[in-house]
């Protein structure tokens, strides 16, 4: 587990983050959310992305435990951040309770919750700053959705996570696993990027327009996005968006979880919209087209093995008999 300095480092960071976030109008809902400029690339800057990305993800988690695990569930949501996920399993009948080191994120999910206007077959839902290691209890399953990868021990993390699980629970996972992401990869969004730039449609021209002239230039373009997908963070930044962003990569996480669990079902995540959506300009109906086009796409090219997915789902089940493997 992550040091008490080491926490508190990673907790600031969130805060920071989602305090800068919120005063620019950020409301973390994924059914209430709004357009935020603050956000000059991501999903996050417009309602139609968020719904084509997170909302695509939010499907697959709730198809993944209605179709294995049932409904109702007492649910560990461990890395909440600000909470819009929790909300939507709790929207959905689950009774969940979410923890995350951050105070300010808290702060923010419970703001939102207490504001929910869709309580129509809600379950239930509370929130508690806390570091996973001191999380007590047990459950029918424990959700980690981007969150694990940034926990040290990834092995003694699930092995605690084992032990707050009923016979039969399950762990679900939404994780990245970068590690897989190839250069014919970056080579595709280069290419999505460079037409987008060429017809107005990319939030800076400029920063395509460097790399169009010749093919010594791309190749610089395209070792850039490689480097962007794979740590999460543009080329000009200092560092990802927490001390511990990517402390564990995706096979290691695998691994974890294939050791403790009965593996039940992993399915790919998406390759690179969720860095490419929101940085699309123009006007909406072009960009909304051009978004649920590229959505498409990617699920397509991923599922037919023409990309690597850059983020995976897995949901494994505790041994009914109760030993921890």
């Amino acid at each position: 587990m992550q040091s008490h300095n080491g926490l508190a480092e990673e907790a600031a960071a969130f805060d920071q983050r989602i305090i800068e976030r919120t005063r620019s109008g950020f409301v973390p809902d994924l059914r209430r959310s709004v357009k935020c400029e603050y956000f000059y690339k991501s999903f996050w800057r417009d309602p139609y992305y968020i719904r084509l990305y997170l909302g695509i993800v939010m499907h697959n988690l709730l198809d993944l435990v209605t179709t294995h695990c049932g409904r109702g569930l007492r649910i560990l949501d461990a890395g909440c951040g600000p909470g819009q996920m929790s909300l939507e399993f709790a929207r959905n009948g689950y009774h969940v309770t979410a923890i995350d080191i951050s105070e300010s994120c808290i702060e923010t999910a419970r703001k939102v919750l207490a504001e929910n206007p869709f309580k129509e077959g809600f379950g239930s839902l509370s929130y508690h700053v806390m570091p996973f290691h001191r999380a007590e209890g047990i459950y029918d399953m424990i959700l980690f959705c981007g969150s694990l990868h940034h926990m040290e021990d990834i092995q003694e993390v699930v092995h605690k996570a084992s032990l707050m699980l009923h016979p039969g629970g399950h762990i679900l996972c939404y994780e990245p696993c970068h590690e897989r992401y190839r250069q014919q990869d970056a080579a595709q969004v280069a290419l999505i990027r460079g037409m987008l730039s060429l017809s107005d449609h990319w939030y800076d021209s400029h920063e395509t327009g460097l790399f169009l002239n010749n093919e010594e230039a791309l190749e610089t373009y395209v070792n850039e996005i490689h480097t962007e997908y794979t740590l999460e963070r543009d080329k000009d930044e200092p560092g990802g968006q927490s001390p511990h962003d990517l402390l564990t990569d995706g096979e290691e996480i695998i691994g974890a979880l294939r050791s403790r669990f009965t593996e039940i079902e992993m399915r790919p995540g998406f390759s690179f919209i969720y860095r490419l959506l929101g940085g699309m300009r123009g006007p909406e109906d072009i960009t909304h087209s051009l978004a649920r086009f590229f959505t498409i796409y990617d699920r397509f090219a991923v599922r037919k093995g023409f990309l690597k997915e850059n983020y995976f789902y897995f949901l494994g089940k505790k041994e009914d008999n109760g030993k921890v493997r």
